[in-house]
């Protein structure tokens, strides 16, 4: 599999270049896993897939779009209303898609998609606080894994619902990939918080120093990814 990365900043105002475009990821100009930019939709990706209904990750949200892919979203959304529910894996060509139900907000459903095709297995997920244990074996063992950067550190910013003690948020880095670690060799972060920006050399030098064994990347706009 060929990946892009076509964004990698969080929903945030800083901004540089290179680390300026919200969430996307293009797998081999066919699937395109969330689509933070409405000129994503230049590529003319066969199938979107959509992680959670903020407007970071879904663009058509805050603006129309207009596309012949046919988008699948976590739950139904007025803004699209002919966008397809996803809750079990989808076979596209050569290409199996797994839905993976992720925390994150207490407000909308997220999920991370597995994508397989020719023996390979990849993993995104956008903001995320964890993945709970009875969907672990959905995971397996993983090629790569694309995960988010939103705080480096290790206990991010976690919240716990008042009335139903739910844990909403963002885990740090640190913590991400010590759980990854369990399913993968290799992990690349994106979708980087205020903090990546204040140094982006040194915040790179910071996550790659993170592995201990596991292979540890910081994405770029315009990333391209071979597994």
């Amino acid at each position: 599999m060929r990946l892009k990365i076509l964004g990698t900043r969080g929903n945030i105002l800083p901004s540089a270049p290179h680390y300026a475009r919200h969430s996307g990821i293009l797998v081999d100009g066919r699937l395109l896993l969330d689509l933070g930019e409405a000129t994503y939709l230049r590529y003319r990706p066969q199938h979107i897939f959509i992680t959670h209904l903020h407007p970071d990750h879904a663009a058509f949200l805050g603006t129309d779009v207009v596309t012949d892919a046919v988008i699948h979203v976590p739950e139904p959304t007025r803004r699209l209303p002919a966008a397809r529910v996803i809750s079990r894996p989808l076979q596209s060509g050569s290409y199996r898609i797994v839905p993976v139900p992720t925390v994150h907000s207490l407000k909308v459903r997220s999920v991370g998609y597995i994508v397989e095709s020719g023996g390979r297995r990849v993993f995104y997920s956008s903001d995320l606080v964890s993945i709970e244990r009875r969907y672990h074996r959905r995971l397996g063992r993983l090629d790569l894994v694309i995960t988010e950067g939103s705080y480096m550190r290790r206990d991010g910013l976690v919240r716990a619902d008042p009335a139903s003690g739910r844990p909403f948020g963002h885990s740090g880095i640190p913590s991400l990939i010590e759980f990854f670690r369990a399913f993968t060799s290799r992990i690349v972060i994106t979708h980087f918080g205020s903090w990546f920006y204040k140094d982006i050399t040194a915040s790179i030098k910071q996550i790659e120093c993170l592995g201990d064994g596991v292979r540890i990347g910081a994405a770029r706009d315009g990333l391209v990814i071979a597994v």
